[in-house]
């Protein structure tokens, strides 16, 4: 299987055609998911109805780990980081790696170089990945206790209710 980011060195011999058509595709494709992401974000508080987003807490009632998500992209997209932070600090975080992703795929794409994403996924990837699901893990347990116990903390967080 073909890799989205070919391995580019100083002095290498610049990448075949259909790699470097593959590759800006995928380039393109991201930047024009998160455009439309981002303007369906700031045109979501325009429906004239809320539609119920998780299925987890429609089964159970609780917030699941990613409850707020969508209000905190929402937020962001809006100019509103704090409230983005009280909705879901990771949303927020989300929302500002999603950008700068997307800074960086346009500078690739500027410069007709690719940057070593595969190098840097496969030294940090498996960190990154278990530092995602343990700031999940532990901020919903935090959220669940400020159902519970109320704000016992001076983070101030929404629990979507």
């Amino acid at each position: 299987m073909a890799s989205f980011c070919p391995k580019v060195r100083r002095g290498a011999q610049p990448l075949n055609e259909p790699v470097q058509r593959k590759w800006r595709f995928s380039r393109f494709v991201y930047l024009t998911i998160l455009a439309l992401g981002m303007a369906s974000a700031y045109l979501l508080p325009l429906l004239p109805y809320r539609m119920p987003l998780c299925l987890f807490k429609l089964m159970t009632g609780y917030p699941c780990a990613g409850c707020g998500m969508t209000r905190a992209v929402v937020a962001a997209a809006h100019g509103h980081f704090r409230e983005a932070f009280e909705w879901h600090p990771l949303g927020l975080a989300f929302f500002i790696v999603a950008w700068l992703v997307a800074l960086a795929f346009g500078y690739e794409l500027l410069t007709d170089k690719p940057l070593p994403w595969n190098e840097w996924f496969k030294r940090r990837g498996m960190a990154l990945a278990w530092a995602l699901f343990l700031a999940f893990l532990l901020l919903w347990l935090l959220r669940l206790s400020y159902l519970r116990w109320g704000q016992w903390l001076p983070v101030p967080l929404k629990v979507p209710l």
